[in-house]
């Protein structure tokens, strides 16, 4: 709707309408009117509007850039109403828009120097001299008095305001177009645009005819500012007078609205040590007294000798400051400008003492959920040695471990190990801290785990959940610890390995295995075999394979033997296996094997076994193909329905079955 906004009446008529309703897409849709004469009569009944709705939509505006094209009269209208009323909120707001509407940039300054002497000599040292200084060129000359003339030239760095980046005005100006020659007049046609068609380099002749300020082309003032540099210095002088009167003439108005206008910074407004003093008004209220930085009509600039690493708070009116510390916390509380809550944080550190007696332990403790490294370290300075840490609930400690910011959890886990008794936590508390992936999170779980036993079944699949620990250092530890209580619960159930074998991690998968072998009554039960088949990772499949390999060849009728698996189970583990073009060329010889036997054993199965053979042919290499190739023939020679079927799945092999005699069980096979 706001694209769509320009300078007619129907366009002010929603503008309006909007304004009316309260509607925050009103802000947006007034930035797009560009008429200068209707917004300036429409700033008294805006300033005038005490609906809580008009004053958000106020705020909002003054929170946007000052860059809304041809907006001069109703900010300056706004404005002037706003300090005539003694509107400290608004006059606020004001503040931080004008500190924003001026960025400098670092520069370089040519400068020169001329020195006359007497003699050849001398003009050698002294052009070796300034040399020896930085001077980036040095020339020598004889003039016509026959005395020698040094000069020299250097730069150095120096703070350039910007000059042009103030919004056009819309001022018509002529030009012409070079394809419409006017032969009677003989000269080009001419036609008026708007100035800042020239000042966004854009084609004029688009412009001839149309709206006089094309939606598609306001993006392209964006980075232009209301008012002249010189007129935007004026204005932040003038805003930070009338808080500078403030403090002299009522003073207890003067922090709440201080407090409001530092409120409403943010880090894009202090992006790097310029940014920080090119906000005039916000560098007089926390560091105006600083020695490092120095004031002129343009700006605050650094002091010569010192850096802006030298800045301290140094506040205008540092007694009312004084009068009222829980300012201080509010700035740290609810600041969203890290320079404002690093200087809250360094004047509390100055007097905690009347810090503490205005900021609860609540609040202290909720600090530690914050991102800021610095606020971190101050909550934790502020509770450690506050002797009403006892009388928190293990629950608020154990809800903070899982909220708190990184940087505050090592802190905060030693305030926990300090205060929290292990018969506080309960099992599963326990159990969800040792799984986190935060690591000082991870390991007080796991000693808490240490102290208790599980005493039923529910208990131990409870520990189950320890599987999917998040801290990877740790979890070997935990997975150790947790495998030695659960094979020494009485109520251990076989099936519970198939969850660590089940797992999406490697480690916990590789422990898994190692229980399993280790355990006679798991290690030989069909079901959880028949389980393991089915499962989707190479590592157990691979394990399987060689398992299965192990206890077939030993023949003991005691253990598992593949035929008492489900077939097609079987048939889907060697084909994963054989078809795995990245893993397992060691495990392939084995299915191979595996495959010949089950063929022998079982014949009826040779039709659905044997497209395995072929694909297990085909993957392997050296000895185990000629091995494999061997058992092809002998299965070719148990009978002819064997052979028709051996020929149809090898059509490459040509199998003669020689006569009766001495050599009848032989055959000869060729490629």
């Amino acid at each position: 709707m706001a694209q769509k906004t320009g300078g007619n009446a129907g366009d002010w008529l929603m503008v309006q309408e909007l304004f009316e309703r309260g509607d925050p897409a009103f802000v947006e849709a007034l930035r797009a009117f560009y008429d200068a004469e209707v917004l300036a009569t429409f700033a008294p009944r805006w300033f005038a509007d005490r609906r809580p709705e008009a004053r958000r939509l106020l705020f909002d505006y003054l929170d946007r850039p000052l860059n809304a094209y041809r907006h001069e009269a109703l900010v300056k209208r706004l404005f002037k109403l706003a300090e005539a009323a003694g509107d400290d909120a608004l006059m606020a707001r004001f503040l931080v828009a004008f500190d924003r509407s001026i960025r400098r940039a670092v520069g370089k300054q040519v400068r020169f120097e001329t020195q006359e002497v007497d003699n050849e000599s001398d003009a050698n040292a002294l052009t070796d001299s300034w040399r020896d200084r930085g001077y980036e060129s040095v020339s020598v000359w004889r003039n016509w008095r026959q005395r020698y003339q040094v000069s020299g030239r250097w730069t150095e760095p120096c703070l350039i305001s910007p000059r042009d980046t103030t919004m056009p005005r819309g001022a018509l100006k002529e030009t012409y177009d070079p394809y419409s020659w006017n032969p009677k007049l003989g000269r080009y046609q001419t036609f008026a645009v708007p100035d800042w068609v020239f000042a966004l380099k854009l084609d004029p002749r688009q412009f001839r005819q149309g709206e006089p300020f094309p939606a598609a082309q306001r993006n392209g003032l964006a980075r232009y500012r209301l008012f002249s540099v010189a007129t935007r210095h004026y204005l932040r002088r003038r805003v930070w007078r009338y808080f500078r009167r403030l403090g002299r003439n009522a003073p207890e108005r003067y922090l709440p609205a201080v407090k409001e206008a530092l409120l409403q910074y943010r880090d894009a407004d202090v992006a790097n040590g310029l940014a920080l003093i090119d906000n005039w008004s916000l560098t007089h209220i926390l560091f105006r007294f600083s020695p490092a930085i120095v004031p002129d009509e343009r700006g605050w600039r650094v002091a010569p000798g010192h850096s802006l690493a030298e800045l301290e708070p140094a506040p205008r009116y540092k007694a009312l400051w004084a009068s009222q510390p829980r300012a201080f916390v509010d700035l740290l509380v609810l600041g969203r400008c890290r320079p404002v809550r690093g200087w809250a944080i360094r004047t509390i550190r100055r007097n905690p003492t009347a810090i503490l007696a205005v900021f609860p332990l609540e609040e202290r403790l909720a600090l530690l959920e914050d991102d800021d490294p610095e606020v971190v370290g101050l909550a934790a300075d502020l509770i450690r040695d506050d002797p009403r840490l006892a009388d928190v609930p293990a629950s608020r400690w154990l809800t903070l471990l899982e909220t708190a910011s990184p940087a505050a959890l090592d802190i905060l886990a030693g305030l926990v190990e300090r205060l929290v008794r292990p018969d506080q936590v309960t099992l599963a508390e326990a159990v969800r801290l040792a799984s986190a992936r935060p690591l000082p999170v991870a390991r007080l779980g796991l000693d808490w785990l240490r102290t208790k036993t599980p005493h039923d079944e529910s208990e131990c699949r409870t520990l189950l959940d320890l599987l999917e620990a998040g801290a990877d250092p740790l979890r070997g530890e935990i997975l150790g610890w947790l495998r030695q209580t659960l094979a020494n619960s009485p109520g251990l159930k076989p099936d519970w390995i198939l969850q660590w074998l089940d797992s999406r991690h490697e480690d916990v998968r590789a422990e898994g295995w190692r229980w399993l072998e280790s355990d006679a009554t798991a290690r030989d039960d069909v079901a959880i075999w028949q389980r393991l088949l089915e499962s989707p990772y190479d590592d157990i499949r691979l394990a399987l394979v060689a398992a299965l390999d192990e206890r077939t060849r030993q023949g003991d009728a005691v253990h598992l033997k593949p035929g008492r698996l489900d077939p097609d189970l079987l048939r889907l583990l060697w084909a994963s296996v054989l078809l795995n073009i990245h893993r397992g060329h060691r495990a392939k010889p084995q299915v191979v094997r595996q495959l010949f036997r089950q063929a022998e054993a079982h014949p009826g199965d040779l039709p659905r076994l044997l497209p395995l053979l072929a694909v297990a042919l085909r993957s392997v290499r050296g000895p185990e193909w000629q091995a494999g190739l061997s058992a092809v023939v002998r299965l070719a020679e148990h009978d002819e329905a064997s052979a028709a079927l051996v020929s149809q799945a090898f059509p490459e092999l040509q199998l003669t079955t020689a006569k009766p005699g001495p050599s009848r069980n032989q055959s000869k096979e060729s490629r």
